[in-house]
């Protein structure tokens, strides 16, 4: 049996392993940095409207989903750091394009493109990663802790992107991202591979032992867009500029950290599918009382909220989901972000369809109840 201590001597046995979750902290740092303002930098600079915008991110999950198993294959031949590594160019590219490409029909597949691309390699090689180095009689504190790492790293992300935003424009938080990603690739360049090999065959996708948790990372699917796309647009209404978006994106941050460690930790000794049911509870009725919004503090006050709850679900819910990961490694993680994808583009074609935020709010109240499936 391993402690948490001897968990960390796994992650960390050797300086080239430390380089490779150093490189994973800079990333995340760069990414916290523009992540919250790329869907009102789509609607407000590049005046792409609001059915443009989020058919921005359909494409984006269309080309993710496609590439998770082209990436499965490329981890399982070249190596998981490999796959990191691939997706952190493409995601430079991503922010270059974003910059410099005029809005066009060209730019919405494009860019989007390399976006879905950049994370389809990113997230195969740290899931197989994770799996890989995590125990499972303490995976709900190792989610929580790898969580807890993440977000200390990117706590003043969206605060300094506010200010860069606000005072020398997004041309500059573009650059710092950009040098924070290159940083975060060199790190991973100094580092030779330990080459940990998976099998992965496309025929594997189509196994249907590995649909069975389908409809609740739908809803995970749904989560990701309703809380990374749509809150920020709808609170941008509200608050009316970059800087408040930063502070209400690192007031988020901050109220989550110690909570993903600790519950996930609880979540080693009790019921994980009851947290995950008594959270998800909860976070529907954050997502009903978001549509009725009108004032500043009820979005800072239902920011700090809904991260709460959402951080008492994320571990024991990571947790359960790397301890189904068994056989077909690979596979499950490719099933799983698929799925993921398909919640995206359903939510968001919802709310293209009925040109309404709040309705996609109410969507997500529903997609929660998924997590009574799990």
């Amino acid at each position: 049996m391993l402690n948490h201590h001897q968990f960390w001597w796994r992650f960390f046995p050797q300086k080239e392993l430390a380089q490779i979750y150093l490189s994973v902290a800079l990333r995340s740092l760069a990414i916290s940095l523009i992540g919250i303002f790329i869907p009102l930098y789509l609607f407000q600079e590049k005046a792409l409207g609001l059915e443009k915008t989020l058919l921005f991110f359909v494409l984006y999950s269309v080309v993710f989903g496609i590439c998770m198993p082209l990436a499965a294959k490329f981890s399982s031949r070249y190596g998981i750091k490999h796959s990191i590594l691939l997706g952190i160019p493409l995601y430079i590219s991503f922010v270059a394009l974003l910059y410099f490409l005029p809005p066009t029909a060209a730019f919405l597949i494009i860019a989007s493109s390399s976006l879905g691309a950049s994370q389809a390699f990113y997230w195969m090689g740290m899931h197989l990663a994770f799996h890989h180095a995590s125990h499972k009689k303490h995976r709900g504190e190792e989610v929580g802790t790898r969580a807890s790492v993440t977000v200390l790293s990117t706590l003043l992300g969206p605060f300094i992107g506010g200010l860069l935003i606000t005072w020398l424009g997004f041309g500059a938080v573009f650059t710092l991202a950009a040098a924070l990603l290159f940083a975060s690739a060199f790190l991973l360049l100094r580092s030779r591979e330990n080459h940990t090999p998976y099998y992965f065959s496309l025929k594997s996708v189509m196994d249907k032992k590995h649909w069975k948790d389908s409809l609740f990372f739908v809803s995970r699917g749904t989560y990701i867009i309703a809380n990374g796309v749509l809150w920020p647009l709808f609170i941008f209404f509200i608050l009316g500029s970059y800087l408040s978006m930063g502070i209400a994106g690192s007031l988020m941050s901050f109220s989550s950290i110690f909570l993903l460690w600790g519950v996930g930790k609880y979540s080693d000794h009790a019921d994980r599918r009851r947290i995950i049911r008594w959270s998800s509870v909860c976070d529907s009725l954050i997502w009903i009382a978001m549509t009725f919004i009108t004032t500043a503090m009820q979005v800072f006050g239902l920011t700090i909220l809904s991260s709460l709850v959402r951080a008492a679900h994320e571990s024991p819910t990571g947790a359960l989901e790397y301890d189904k990961a068994k056989g077909q490694v690979a596979a499950y993680f490719v099933n799983r972000e698929i799925f993921i994808c398909l919640g995206r583009i359903l939510l968001l074609t919802i709310v293209i369809i009925t040109n309404s935020i709040t309705g996609g709010f109410i969507v997500q109240a529903v997609a929660n109840f998924a997590g009574f499936l799990f």
